[in-house]
């Protein structure tokens, strides 16, 4: 049965392409101990058992139900929800190699290839079987990947439990796993004694041994010391089937027996033969791909002398080929020639060195990878759109047996390379996960190398990663958030980061409908103001609408705001509670408004007959707010003209109530007579109108006024035939020095009352007395006469440039109720020799009125005779006649047309009149020189266009002496003078020419300085 059994495991050994061994004979017939032995290699014989879950991007807990061995994935190691099976207990496609024994049994992790983005963990239950407790061969279990080819890679060990004989380990990959130790037993027990696994078995042997500091060791001779009882005679047996010690000689320094004395002085096991010793190997992996390593050296020493080979594909010291061979000197490092990677098979290559001396053999076995494929690599998550930064893992992977060396990237668009030996020429070493930059596209591009030097292409992925949405603010909303037919929605807004934006009519970005005007789509910069126009026909039918901004991020993530509107193309609609007719009494009249969408904003009206309006803002521009019922007036004709406005500014049609109420008292409540009034005064107490006027040569003037209570305007004298007085009908107009009664008018209520109107007119006038040897330009003071209408509280004002000055000292003069008459005594003057108007204020109360009358008077100059340069006429002379006759007497009389010529440089023309000259005629006592008399008296003269004069540049003027009736017989001088400043200075003629020009041609004209000598001579006669 025993025997049976032992067949049978063999043969299943077999099928696991397990090499087979002899069993000592003393063990042959004890079957606990084949089995303990089988089992290391068999494992449990308990069928396949699977652990399967769906797991996602959170992260999951994958347990079997016998607690065997529980499977960890973390949040973040998933990009998108996988179903993850672990298996046990199944057959790997690849071997194991003899040098190790299971501790576990065989898992497979599905879906097979799958990498995570964050290490998963794998905890499991291993067999402790026959090894020693926390011994050597304890220590060394750990978990492995078993790949196709039969390599091993090793799990990161994250802890061990070796009392629980429990083990947790990092996964970053699906593969077949298993957990592995060191046979070291089977050597030591005699059990394996084939050179070839042996040294393998020696090789991992001295990996434990060096890594002493992982288990708390201080060295590798504590480490050994600790575990003799296993190591002792594993080095003996080490030298009995390879003729060395390789362990020992990997550590010459260390004192495995604790003797003092180091390895290589005392070894613990000596040699039978020469002992060798691979120092290094200048490159373990090699290719023959062009840039990659393409040859090794290997560095060795012998502990004794004699002859050497190194060779290849050699199973012991007399097969393969040898590459090179020679003597070798006990204890000198020697260098082997270069050796190519052309000349080695793929994979790795066992390059044997041999040395003989006397008689014995020794040899040490350096091991060289052939390696020519170019290594790969898987760049996660894979290039896209992303709304949060990702972490970019790039994991290398190389099937041609070297391992991957470096991963190098760049994200500033160069091209990653390596330079010799996969040393970094552009881009950065890939050492752990790398964020990609936010808020922008960047593009990855890797390149990895492998430990023989190959090189891969460039991969790459592209990410656009945006985590921030824009923000939107709507800086203003025009004309406003109602709208009506034919308005433009205005919307000015921005956002704070750039991106495309859409304007959309609906609640959100998703699910609004497209609007048309101007920038409703587009792309906008960071904080860039955007206007926004949309024509109210976008919005559709009336009601509340939304407009939403969007605003995309560079992955297309919506940031928005809003503006709610209200749509209303309907007039507002209002009514009266009274209509129109004739009341006894007051009425209260209240107006109501109704509008469907935007609401009644405001009524307006007014009471003037003028319709009320808005204008194009929707501000009142011809009216006042309703705010409340109206109560109208007694005893008036009333017309209220009402206007509503809704939110969306649609205007109501116009609403008129006409009402008559109560008794009616018709009244003037203005009167004015253009182009002639300075002011008017309308006493209701003495029912009369008084109009003070300019000096004028007009006879009539049309008149406007306004009434109240008043159906008609009738002529009083044409009563009772009643002929109208309508507005722009013409009065006569009058100027004197006494009120003169020029009009009598009759105002009609629509009630049969009357009121009779006198209408008079009074002449203005203001005038600066001074003595007569003083000049106005030098006198500091004056009396000022005073010619109007005013009443006895009235207050007289002078402005000018100069100075203003209150009219304190005046008196009334009582010439009668008709004549308004005011001396003003020492009023101070200005001195100026250019001269200055005076402004004319009146203050006075009700119903007079207060006014301004402009230039009312003036103070004439004395700059003539000082020169053109400052403002003297260059010529002017008193042309015709000389001298004339007057006759006067009871009437009114005028003077033969008197004609004086002018010249100012481009000014003055025969034929065209030019404003900027003024010239007047005047005449005073005779002898006198009227620069500086003020008793001359001056009337306005005209141009005169003619084609009869000495020049062309000349102008001429023509102008009449009036005199009142009873003017005095006297004989006077009379002259012409000539303004460039309207009046402020003069320049006076003569019969023989005056002017600035005497300056400039005195020598040639010596005539052109006036001479009071040579005025013009006046009589008057009856």
């Amino acid at each position: 049965m025993n025997s049976k059994l032992l067949v049978v495991l063999l043969l299943g050994l077999s099928s696991y392409n397990c090499i087979g061994f002899l069993l000592p004979k003393d063990k042959q017939n004890q079957s606990s101990f084949l089995q303990s032995f089988l089992g290391i290699f068999m494992g449990s014989s308990a069928n396949v058992r699977s652990v399967s879950a769906e797991v996602g991007p959170s992260g999951g807990t994958l347990s079997a139900s016998d607690g065997s061995f529980s499977f960890e994935i973390p949040a973040g190691a998933l990009s998108e929800t996988k179903v993850i099976t672990v298996s046990r207990n199944v057959t790997p496609n690849g071997s194991i190699p003899t040098e190790y024994g299971s501790s576990s049994p065989v898992f497979k992790f599905e879906p097979e290839g799958l990498k995570f983005l964050k290490p998963a963990y794998l905890t499991i239950n291993y067999e402790q079987g026959r090894m020693p407790e926390t011994g050597i061969e304890e220590r060394s279990v750990g978990m492995y990947y078993v790949k196709d080819d039969s390599t091993l890679e090793k799990m990161k060990k994250v802890s061990v439990d070796y009392a629980a004989n429990t083990m947790k380990v990092e996964v970053v990959h699906f593969s077949f796993g298993v957990a592995l130790n060191i046979q070291i037993w089977l050597v030591s027990s005699g059990i394996i004694t084939n050179p070839n696994p042996v040294s393998n078995i020696a090789d991992r042997v001295i990996e434990e041994l060096a890594n002493f500091a992982d288990y708390g060791y201080a060295s590798p001779s504590e480490y050994f010391q600790a575990n003799a009882g296993i190591l002792g005679p594993f080095l003996a047996e080490l030298v009995d089937v390879l003729g060395t010690d390789p362990v020992t000689a990997a550590f010459p320094n260390a004192d495995f027996d604790g003797d003092g004395a180091p390895n290589f002085e005392d070894p613990m096991v000596p040699s039978l033969g020469p002992v060798i010793t691979v120092n290094s190997i200048s490159a373990p992996y090699v290719s023959t791909v062009s840039g990659s390593i393409l040859a090794t050296e290997i560095q060795w020493r012998s502990s004794k002398t004699g002859t050497y080979s190194i060779r290849k594909n050699a199973a012991d010291c007399n097969s393969g080929t040898a590459l090179y061979s020679g003597s070798v000197t006990a204890n000198v490092n020697q260098t082997s020639g270069t050796i190519l990677a052309s000349s080695l098979n793929f994979g790795t290559n066992a390059l044997r060195i041999c040395v003989t001396s006397s008689g014995v053999t020794g040899f040490g076995v350096a091991n060289v990878t052939r390696d020519d494929t170019a290594p790969g690599v898987t760049i996660l998550p894979s290039g896209g759109n992303y709304g949060a930064v990702q972490s970019v893992v790039m994991n290398c992977s190389d099937t041609g047996g070297a391992g991957c060396s470096k991963v190098i990237y760049t994200t500033n668009g160069t091209t990653p390379s390596f330079g010799a030996n996969c040393s970094v020429g552009v881009g950065t070493e890939y050492t752990a996960s790398v964020p990609t930059p936010n808020q922008t596209s960047t593009t990855f591009k890797v390149r990895t190398c492998d430990r023989a030097g190959n090189q891969s292409v460039v991969f790459s992925e592209s990410y656009t990663v945006d985590t921030v949405v824009p923000t939107i603010t709507i800086n203003s909303v025009l004309p406003s958030t109602y709208l009506k037919n034919d308005q433009v929605a205005t919307i000015s807004w921005k956002s704070d980061k750039a991106g495309n934006y859409h304007l959309k009519l609906g609640a959100t970005c998703a699910s609004g409908s497209a609007l048309s005007g101007t920038n409703v789509t587009g792309t906008v910069a960071a904080n860039e103001t955007v206007v926004s126009e949309i024509p109210v026909a976008s919005f559709g039918s009336e009601g509340n609408k939304t407009v939403v901004v969007c605003v995309a991020n560079l992955v297309g993530t919506n940031g928005s705001s809003s503006v709610n509107y209200t749509v209303d193309h309907s007039s507002p609609v209002i009514t009266a509670s009274v209509d129109n007719g004739t009341y006894t009494g007051p009425q209260t009249l209240t107006i109501s408004c109704e509008d469907l969408y935007s609401g009644c904003h405001e009524v307006i009206y007014t009471v003037n007959g003028t319709s009320p309006s808005f204008d194009a803002n929707g501000s009142i521009q011809n009216g006042q707010l309703y705010t409340g019922s109206i109560i109208t007036p007694n005893n008036a004709v009333l017309q209220y003209r009402f206007l509503a406005k809704d939110h969306a500014g649609n205007v109501s049609t116009e609403l008129v109530r006409n009402f008559t109420i109560g008794e009616l008292i018709p009244r003037f409540t203005s009167f004015d007579v253009p182009g002639v009034a300075i002011a008017t005064t309308i006493d209701e107490t003495a029912k009369t109108i008084t109009i003070l006027v300019n000096k004028t040569t007009t006879s009539e003037y049309n008149v406007t006024y306004t009434v109240e209570n008043a159906s008609s305007v009738i002529l009083t004298n044409s009563l009772p035939s009643q002929i109208p007085f309508q507005q722009n009908d013409s009065i006569p107009v009058i100027w004197d020095y006494t009120r003169k009664l020029v009009n009598e008018l009759t105002l009609m209520s629509p009630t049969g009352n009357s009121v009779n109107y006198k209408i008079f007119t009074i002449g203005f006038d203001l005038r600066i007395n001074t003595p007569p040897t003083s000049t106005f330009s030098t006198k500091t003071s004056a009396n000022i006469q005073i010619n109007g209408w005013f009443s006895e509280n009235v207050k007289f004002r002078i402005e000018s440039i100069h100075g203003n000055v209150d009219l304190t000292q005046c008196v009334r003069m009582p010439y009668g109720e008709e004549i308004q008459y005011h001396i003003c005594h020492n009023i101070s003057l200005f001195p100026n020799p250019n001269g200055y108007y005076l402004d004319f204020v009146v203050t006075d109360v009700a119903p007079y009125k207060s006014y301004k009358v402009q230039k009312a008077t003036k103070l004439i100059g004395t700059k003539n005779g000082v020169g053109f340069e400052n403002g003297e006429i260059p010529y002017c002379i008193l042309h015709y006649p000389t001298s004339m006759n007057v006759q006067v007497g009871a009437t009114a009389t005028e003077s033969n047309w008197i004609y004086s010529r002018v010249y100012y440089p481009n000014v003055t023309n025969n034929l065209i009149d030019n404003t900027l000259i003024s010239g007047e005629i005047g005449y005073g006592p005779q002898g006198t020189d009227p620069r500086t008399n003020e008793g001359w008296r001056y009337f306005a003269m005209t141009f005169n266009p003619t084609t009869l004069i000495d020049n062309p540049n000349n102008s001429e003027y023509a102008g009449k002496f009036k005199f009142q009736p009873y003017t005095s017989v006297n004989t006077y001088s009379y002259t012409a003078r000539f303004s460039i400043d309207g009046g402020l200075n003069y320049t006076y003629c003569d019969t023989n020419g005056n002017g600035s020009d005497y300056f400039t041609y005195g020598q040639i004209y010596p005539e052109l300085q006036f001479s009071p000598n040579l005025l013009g001579t006046l009589n008057l006669t009856n």
